[in-house]
């Protein structure tokens, strides 16, 4: 594995040509393919860390399902991750101290500037209070994670806003350029059959 970090190269496209390939001299960079494999070696960890003060009934996660005794501490995905809990002083002490120490054991410096504590029916003077202990922000249902809202209504048109919103940046700059004319012509009758249908549900 260290081989493989010590010895990287990479290459930059200019007007679609690669250059000569040149090595990393400060190792991996974002977008390395390595990168994430490194990343999930290293919050595996954290995962471990997380699992002791659950068993010890140290942090206390979310009842999913009291029937079964279902509790969900954490969830993952890469570098998004979401820490349930129910209100306490004894959760916010413990998942502050194993934050802290995953930073100070890994390397890897948690952003609390970026991270969010959002709470479901909480008073918002306690929200304030566990967020200026956290050095994080307060958040607000719905939130975003892996580009989609949770925790809002699916049912209602404004829950869908920011994913049509970022669907049509994207599609704005790059469907005139790379799509090819039998492609322009599939998305423009796509687009009529999407309008004539909305049109016949109005009237």
């Amino acid at each position: 594995m260290r081989e493989c970090v010590t010895t990287a190269s990479a290459s930059i496209l200019v007007n679609g040509s690669p250059t000569a390939e040149f090595p990393l001299a400060r190792g991996l960079r974002q977008g390395d393919p390595l990168s994430p494999f490194l990343f999930l070696l290293e919050t595996e960890g954290f995962l471990v860390m997380m699992d002791s003060p659950v068993t010890n009934n140290i942090f206390s996660g979310y009842k999913a399902c009291r029937e079964i005794s279902l509790s969900i501490s954490h969830l993952q995905f890469t570098n998004d991750t979401l820490i349930f809990g129910e209100r306490s002083w004894v959760n916010v002490r413990a998942m502050r101290a194993v934050l802290l120490l995953f930073a100070a054991m890994s390397g890897l410096k948690v952003n609390f500037h970026k991270s969010e504590f959002v709470g479901i029916n909480f008073t918002q003077s306690w929200l304030l209070e566990v967020a200026a202990v956290l050095n994080c922000n307060v958040g607000s249902l719905p939130i975003l994670y892996l580009g989609l809202p949770v925790g809002g209504d699916p049912r209602r048109l404004i829950f869908w806003e920011h994913v049509v919103n970022r669907i049509k940046s994207r599609l704005s700059g790059w469907k005139s350029r790379h799509l090819s004319f039998g492609g322009c012509l599939v998305l423009h009758k796509f687009f009529l059959l999407q309008s004539s249908l909305r049109y016949h549900r109005l009237y």
